[in-house]
């Protein structure tokens, strides 16, 4: 069974009961997309019914990955490869869903049953010896705002650093925040020989705890949520005599020059071990960054805590998991709503904002794996070349 947090935190999204969840995360007989949509139960009412569920689905994903960022756009994208979509799903008798269709179903479906299936197909599918670091951190669609005076979907998101892979996504109420709903989630992914990273709001007892016992290390940040730990590291790196191990780096692009400086230490450890609610604590760090830029210059400096070992994190795997974290921020986020207009969707009803945020995660893992770092640039390889993208939805490769 879930432990309580879990259940908690999950209690928000009631639609599907613990042994779904559990057969939705555990499912390692997904082979294809296509078949992972299946998963999600149709809303719709049988009679009428002119296109099937996993159809739907994977149009609209094949079309986002073709360049396309509305649904008008997806049920254009339909109409004009209607040839391609009979080959490939063989011969219908409706083979081009509407625009209004999508705006239709999209927020009747369920997010939770989605984000899960996803969720076991991406655990099932990468590499068995998984141990890359995977960043928290959530996002706000500001466009899918309700009413003016209603608050806009939150999204809480685990990304990997390098792969930049959304493993689990679930809403934030709004009678609640991140805290919760992380530390409640952790468990149901697997941590064992990972670092989890996260800013400032989740460093919490509580997190660290749970990542902890899942088998995983955290690298969080110290701010003004956290006072007497943030006093006893200003005093602790202040002193003179405490012994640190230093790194640092300088990237110079774009006009703008980084330079970070890092100072670890463990002089600390046995301090919190003893007489803070921070026992795991195994070493502390100060990163002090120079920015300079043509307009101005401006220094910055943050403190850092993690569970790892000097023997399992050095000064410089320290400064590549800091900087890592925040690949969410540039690779997914930004991404989100640069390249595939998020926040410009008109699509604000039920979980349609959810449900396209989940798939726009999943155009990025799999353009991801096909080598390309450029999103935008192989959306528009795809759109050229839409049988490739309904290659990477399918069992076998469309002939």
């Amino acid at each position: 069974m879930y432990s309580m947090p879990l259940q908690e935190a999950l209690a928000c999204l009631p639609s599907l009961s613990d042994e779904q969840r559990r057969a939705l995360v555990s499912a390692r007989a997904i082979s294809s997309l296509q078949l992972v949509f299946a998963q999600v139960p149709d809303p719709r009412d049988r009679c009428g019914r002119r296109y099937d569920l996993p159809f739907l689905l994977t149009c609209l994903v094949a079309a986002l990955l073709c360049n396309c960022n509305s649904t008008s756009a997806v049920a254009q994208w339909c109409r004009e490869h209607r040839p391609l979509l009979r080959r490939v799903f063989g011969p219908r008798r409706h083979l081009t869903p509407s625009d209004s269709l999508y705006r239709r179903l999209l927020p009747r479906l369920s997010a939770e049953h989605l984000e899960w299936a996803l969720a076991a197909w991406m655990r099932a599918t990468r590499p068995s010896e998984d141990r890359e670091a995977v960043a928290v951190d959530g996002k706000t669609v500001r466009g899918a705002a309700p009413a003016p005076d209603q608050a806009a979907p939150h999204l809480l998101a685990f990304c990997t650093h390098e792969s930049q892979e959304t493993l689990l996504q679930a809403p934030v109420g709004e009678k609640t925040n991140e805290i919760p709903v992380a530390q409640a989630l952790v468990p149901a992914l697997t941590w064992t020989g990972r670092v989890c990273t996260a800013d400032a709001l989740h460093t919490q007892t509580a997190f660290v705890r749970a990542v902890r016992a899942a088998g995983g290390h955290v690298v969080l940040t110290v701010k003004d949520n956290q006072p007497t730990l943030l006093a006893d590291l200003a005093l602790l790196f202040a002193d003179s005599l405490t012994r640190v191990h230093e790194a640092e780096t300088l990237d110079c692009r774009r006009g703008r020059r980084e330079h970070r400086h890092l100072r670890v230490s463990t002089d600390l450890s046995a301090y919190l071990a003893m007489d803070s609610p921070w026992p795991d604590i195994a070493q502390v760090a100060q990163l002090t960054r120079r920015v300079v830029t043509k307009q101005a210059q401006r220094a910055e400096t943050v403190y850092l805590i993690t569970t790892l070992p000097p023997e399992q994190a050095s000064p410089h795997r320290l400064l590549e998991l800091v900087r890592g974290h925040w690949h969410i921020e540039n690779g997914l986020h930004y991404v989100r709503d640069v390249t595939f207009g998020e926040d410009r969707s008109r699509l604000r009803m039920g979980h349609a904002p959810q449900i396209l945020a989940a798939l726009r995660n999943l155009v990025i893992a799999l353009i991801h794996r096909c080598g390309s770092r450029d999103i935008a640039a192989t959306r528009r390889t795809f759109a050229y070349h839409p049988r490739r993208a309904l290659a990477l939805l399918l069992p076998s490769p469309p002939a």
